[in-house]
This record gives C-alpha cells, structure tokens and sequence, in this order.
C-alpha cells in the first residue's frame, strides 16, 4: 500500500458497503489511481478487479452488454463467494454507460460493486445519460491540501497537528511558524499534485508540472471539448492563468482570445468540469447596491497555474504573491464545500469588496486573505447590509491576533 493516505479515503471507506456506484471525479495526475489501489488493498486484492479504461480491450469489454460484462467479471472472479469490487479507471471514455451502471446497482449489488474514477464531470454527464438518483455516490479528488502536502513531505507532526482543526493561541504550530511559511511557500508555488510534492529540486518539479499541463491536462481539454486546433485554447487558458483573481469581463475576453461568446462559454465550462478552474460568482443578495455582472478566475492548483505563466520563482518575490495566497485560501474552501455551499466574492458599485463571502444553511462568513500585514478591508460596509456575518482575516505572514487566522492554518 502507498504510504501517504489521502483525507478523502476515509470518506469513500464509510461508502464502500452501500449497494450504490461510486464516482471519484479529479484533475489528471490528481492521485485517482492511487487512491483506487489504496481502496483495492483496503478490500483485499482476492475481493478485487481492476481495469484501465483507456485500454482498448478495456473499453471493448465494457462497452458490451451487460451479459457479456457480468459473465466476464464472474469468470474473473478471484473468489466466487461475497462481494467483488470493482475498480474501473477513466469512466469518462465509455459512452452511454449509465443503462449498465443502473443495471449493476439494481440486480447485481450483491455480487459486484462498482468504483470509478474520471477526470471529466462534464464528459461524464454526456455520456451517462440517465441520472442514476439514488445510485450513486459522488466524490471530488482535489490537489493535495496543505495539511496533505505536509505529510507528503514527511512532516507528520505538523500534518497531524493541522488536521486536528482545532487553533489556538496555544497550538504548538504557533511556534513552528518559520518552517509553516517555507513549506507554504513551496506549495504556493508548485501545487499539490502529489508526484510534484515528493520531487525534491527546481528541476524535478518543474519538469514534472511542464508535462502534467502539456501531456495530461491540455490533452484531456482538448478530447472532452473536441478541440482540432489548440491555438485558442492556449491562449484562453494562459489568460485566464495571467488573470488569476481578478475579474474576468467575457466578451472582452472571447475577443482576446479570437473566440465567438458561445465557443468562450463552451471552454470555460469544459475547463471549470475539469477541476482546472473555477470561476467565482458576485455576492448580490441585494441586487440594488452589489455588481453581479462579472466573475473571478481561480486555478484550483497554484502550480499548474503558475506553470502556465512560466514563473516559478519563490513566493516572496514574486508581484502575484497575493493573488496566489487567495488561489490557495479559495482551493481550500472548495475542497470542504458541500452541495448547500456557495462561494462568491462581494463588490459595491463604490469600491467595497471583500475576497470571499461563503454562504451556507443561512450563514455567512466573509474572509479577507493577505500577504503580510496590510490591515485595509470592507468589512464594515459589508456588516452593514449583513450584520449576522462573521468576518476573518486570514494572513501568510502571521503574528497571533484574535480575529484573524493562518493561512498555513485553513485545511
């Protein structure tokens, strides 16, 4: 078994014994595999199969009949008693598989259970065309957390202490705070893809994330969104990537990149389904007084991102340092979002903003998220209009303050 153990593996255990499907959805090179053989081992390799989509015969057989499917998986079988798990890697390249999906969790849960991964939600939703409500259960693979990203770098204690989630002016981690901002630095700049985070070494890194975005994620773009030519793909997405955290005005940007408005659409939405970006919507409960015309671009891995723009330089050097400590903060609230969640930011047509509102079962709670010491926000004229919420600020470099959180902190 691989040594390091994803967070998002305890989840899918707990899920393992339910007679429904389950989905691992994820970016390309995001641990999918891994976490399925970690799951495999979990089982127990007697009660396992497992099969690599992308492979041709692999693709044949399950784009056979369910006959066909359940004949060969009982001929498998490596014990003929029990349950048998079974993992299927890439889904998304099966086309219309939904009918089998259902047909395995009605009439064949007591023998088979089904474990699939795929790196598209949109390809997925074209090719299962039934909804499988009440079949299946869905979980999202995100790059490593900073917690995650600790252990990988063989920082037990200091993973174990983040993932506590309990802070304190008293938390041990307060006197670490020298070797948390290093580590936070390197993670700001080259991600949380886990083979990039075991790599020791500009060189190793570097070469790694070149290839994850030119062979993995650029190719995935480009067969889920059906794309001959790449030119206005690359342009698109390196715009996006210079545009980091700020807004992003769509017709401007369609006649940037030499994209009519729909095709524009069509790419972003593939993009964002991908688990490459994600676009943040305007906070505007008060449709009066708030802008709600234009959202915000966040890559949901800083080292792809900055990959992208050809700048891996260290963190304290760098002009976008407060934009990448906000792609941080916001990953982070992505990967613990649940289906009530909304994640926005707030604008005034006079210039009041506030980086991330998060609103859920009737809560909000606003988040500021800065660099260094710059004490500047909008939080009383976003109090105004909502005097229920609770405001933060959230800093990389931080000196213990009541009202205010760690960056290094935010799991």
């Amino acid at each position: 078994m691989e040594k390091f153990a994803r967070t998002l593996e305890k989840d899918i255990i707990s899920r393992l014994h339910s007679p429904k499907a389950i989905f691992i959805l994820g970016a390309r090179q995001v641990g999918k595999t891994t976490l399925l053989k970690r799951l495999m081992e979990h089982v127990g390799k007697d009660n396992s199969l497992y099969f690599d989509i992308e492979l041709p015969r692999n693709l044949e057989l399950f784009s056979d009949s369910i006959d066909s499917i359940i004949a060969f998986l009982r001929y498998s079988m490596p014990t003929p008693n029990g349950i048998t798990y079974v993992f299927l890697d890439e889904i998304q390249y099966l086309k219309d598989f939904s009918k089998t999906v259902k047909l395995f969790t009605d009439h064949y849960h007591e023998e088979f259970k089904l474990v699939m991964t795929g790196s598209s939600a949109l390809m997925i939703k074209h090719q299962f065309r039934e909804s499988l409500v009440g079949r299946k259960d869905v979980f999202v693979l995100y790059p490593l957390s900073f917690a995650e990203y600790c252990l990988f770098q063989g920082q037990d204690k200091i993973a174990t202490e983040l993932e506590q989630g309990v802070f304190s002016k008293n938390s041990p981690l307060l006197t670490l705070r020298s070797e948390l901002n290093t580590l936070l630095a390197d993670y700001a700049v080259f991600g949380g893809f886990p083979e990039v985070a075991v790599l020791h070494g500009y060189e190793a890194k570097s070469k790694l994330l070149n290839e994850i975005v030119s062979s993995y994620i650029l190719k995935d773009i480009r067969h889920i969104l059906k794309i001959e030519k790449l030119s206005e793909l690359n342009r698109l997405i390196k715009n996006l990537a210079y545009n980091t955290g700020k807004e992003v005005n769509i017709s401007e940007l369609a006649r940037d990149v030499g994209l009519h408005r729909e095709t524009l659409q069509k790419y972003l939405i593939g993009l964002e389904e991908s688990y490459i970006i994600s676009l943040v919507r305007p906070f505007h409960n008060n449709f009066e007084k708030e802008m709600r015309k234009m959202p915000k671009v966040y890559f949901i891995d800083t080292g792809i991102r900055n990959m992208l723009v050809n700048n891996l330089s260290p963190l304290d050097q760098r002009p976008d340092k407060g934009e990448l400590v906000e792609s941080i903060f916001f990953a982070n609230l992505l990967r613990n979002s649940h289906v009530t969640t909304r994640i926005m930011y707030w604008k005034t047509k006079n210039a009041g903003e506030v980086d991330f509102v998060v609103s859920e079962d009737g809560r909000i709670n606003a988040f500021e998220v800065k660099y260094g010491a710059d004490t500047k926000n909008h939080f009383r004229s976003f109090l105004n209009l909502y005097p229920k919420a609770t405001c933060k600020m959230v800093r990389y470099l931080y000196e213990y303050a009541e009202d205010e959180l760690p960056l290094w902190w935010i799991q």
